[in-house]
């Protein structure tokens, strides 16, 4: 191909079909954005320009087709990387109706508020030419493509039948990228170099960077944070409940009443800059009377008006914000019964899939939820609406005669992390006089990475292979009370430590330690012989001992094992556990992970 137009008419008259009916490795139209496209546009822009100076990248997904590609170029300087900065760039529209040239702004790393603000100001301070400057640029109807016509500082549009038809000439599309490319250098001396010389004068702009420290060092200043605030929780516990959150966007807090779950939800929230004051966090309290998913997620009242439930205007708010997340408690939440209220809501969590580099579920609600009568246009504003890769849901539980138990359908969907440290003494040992300010962290840090196994071969397979040996082991023992783990939670469980692995949080024998107390344990429960003979078996196979010959009472002496040789086992947690499930065992004949 030699022209502009040759390669953006058959990007429009192909990518479409293509997205929906083809498959997505190898494609050519990948090495055409790629490679081929980037290429040209260095040699018609290498006269003007030191292209030396700029990226020029383009793309169609990774992974999976992305409803909008898009081509950018990117002033070394300034960002190199679509996910923040200022830049050059095509974008396709979802239904391949339109091209748009764009000086655009990255939204990944921004919230709307930043981009919009910036965008309004840079359109009231720069002359951007005969582009039009109005908000009527159409990209998709929901997730970044929604956020790029919201970040979009100015514009050309080209219809794509003009393009295939020949009606636009070369030298308006070459002409229109030159002086987007003149706007780009004007804005990179005038406002872009003055920005970074006025920040030296002041002073700002020089504290340390969050996207150049480390997960393990967010961590801590996370810890310190919540210190700072009063609160103290056992080591590694907040290590857990990020990589819980990191492996899968749902986890159970649970434990007694009083032990602080609802409060370690709302500090690790403040920490990452998430509070109910910039609505990033959102507290739910459960109601006993919720009995199906329309007291979560709306309902019609008997007029028709659609009644939104009390998460969805926060789904709503994250699927039009993407670059930050979204944390929603729903405390106490067994105070119903989970399964009546929740359980749709767990299986749309079930089909996510990546559609482009967002991670995505089925529809929540759809046209059938919604009443012909109603007043409120409420169907075209929730009914396309899903469970975004930005929220995050923890279920506070107390374990106790006044709430309802849990369903394996709950717990193999979920990390469940137990609160039953307690040391009242702990807060003398504490030094609270520490200062730590809270992070602003974008999605990257807590959105999920994998979503199927597949996704950690080959470059982690020697892992994957030792973790699910491993696993092996386990479900030999838990077999013969029908409690083996299934491939969802062998899946997880690789997930959390391959993240615990990389990001230098936990050594891979704690890692399947905390994943074993959270994962498979809370399945064993029942008063039958086979259930003591699975919990001996346990215990022999976290610790090394060989309790599981023996015959009698064994529970003193399983404790006393434990407490005199704990350092040396290879699951002490987990053997930990087994041990009061054990004396419960024997001492009421019967058991469960909740004691």
């Amino acid at each position: 191909m030699s022209s502009i137009k040759d390669y953006l008419a058959k990007i429009v008259s192909e990518y479409k079909e293509a997205r929906l009916h083809e498959e997505f490795a190898g494609h050519h139209l990948g090495d055409l954005m790629r490679h081929q496209l980037p290429e040209f546009l260095e040699e018609k822009l290498s006269s003007n320009y030191k292209i030396d100076n700029y990226i020029i990248k383009g793309s169609i997904g990774m992974g999976n087709w992305a409803k909008v590609p898009w081509l950018a170029i990117m002033n070394k300087d300034i960002t190199t990387t679509t996910q923040e900065g200022v830049y050059v760039v095509y974008l396709f529209s979802q239904d391949m109706e339109r091209v748009y040239l764009t000086f655009n702004q990255g939204v990944t790393r921004s919230t709307k508020e930043e981009f919009t603000n910036n965008r309004d100001k840079l359109r009231s301070k720069m002359d951007l030419g005969d582009f039009k400057t109005d908000n009527e640029i159409d990209l998709a109807e929901s997730g970044k493509g929604k956020a790029y016509e919201l970040s979009n500082i100015c514009y050309n549009k080209y219809e794509a039948e003009q393009l295939i038809n020949n009606q636009i000439p070369e030298s308006e599309l070459i002409d229109d990228l030159i002086q987007m490319m003149k706007i780009y250098q004007r804005y990179y001396e005038q406002y872009y170099l003055e920005l970074d010389e006025a920040e030296i004068e002041t002073g700002e702009g020089v504290s340390e960077n969050m996207d150049d420290l480390t997960t393990k060092e967010k961590l801590t200043q996370i810890k310190n944070y919540i210190k700072a605030q009063g609160y103290t929780y056992p080591d590694n516990l907040i290590e857990n409940f990020y990589l819980s959150l990191k492996t899968k966007p749902f986890v159970l807090l649970a434990g007694i009443s009083g032990t602080g779950k609802t409060k370690l939800v709302e500090l690790f929230a403040k920490a990452i800059g998430c509070s109910s004051d910039n609505d990033l966090f959102k507290l739910i309290s459960v109601k006993p009377d919720w009995n199906d998913s329309a007291d979560l997620l709306g309902y019609s009242n008997i007029r028709g008006d659609f009644q939104p439930g009390p998460i969805l205007e926060t789904i709503k708010k994250a699927s039009e914000d993407p670059a930050n997340p979204y944390l929603v408690c729903l405390d106490e939440m067994n105070l119903a019964r989970v399964e009546y209220y929740f359980s749709d809501f767990l299986s749309k969590m079930e089909t996510r899939h990546y559609d482009g580099d967002q991670i995505k579920t089925d529809r929540l609600l759809n046209e059938n939820d919604f009443d012909q009568n109603d007043s409120n246009d409420s169907q075209a504003k929730y009914s396309n609406l899903h469970i975004p890769d930005n929220l995050y849901l923890i279920g506070t539980v107390n374990m106790d005669e006044t709430t309802h138990p849990f369903s394996k359908k709950v717990l193999d969907r979920a990390n469940t992390i137990e609160f039953n440290q307690i040391d009242l003494t702990a807060f003398l040992e504490e030094d609270y006089s520490v200062q730590a300010q809270s992070l602003k962290v974008n999605n990257q840090f807590l959105k999920t990475e994998y979503l199927n196994l597949k996704d950690l071969l080959p470059a982690k397979k020697d892992e994957v292979q030792r973790t699910t040996e491993e696993l092996e082991r386990l479900n030999k023992i838990l077999k013969k009370a029908n409690l083996q783990v299934g491939y969802r939670i062998r899946d997880e469980i690789n997930f959390y430590i391959v993240e615990a692995l990389d990001k230098e949080l936990l050594d891979k024998n704690t890692a399947f330690d905390k994943e074993i107390l959270q994962k498979v344990l809370p399945r064993i429960q029942g008063s039958s012989a086979i259930i003591k003979e699975i919990l001996l078996e346990l215990f022999d196979f976290f610790s090394g001992s060989s309790f599981s010959q023996e015959n009698g009472q064994l529970s003193n002496r399983v404790w006393n094992y434990y407490q005199a040789n704990q350092e040396s086992f290879k699951y002490p947690e987990s053997a930990e556990k087994i041990a009061y499930m054990l004396r419960r065992f024997e001492e009421d004949g019967f058991t469960s992970y909740w004691l």
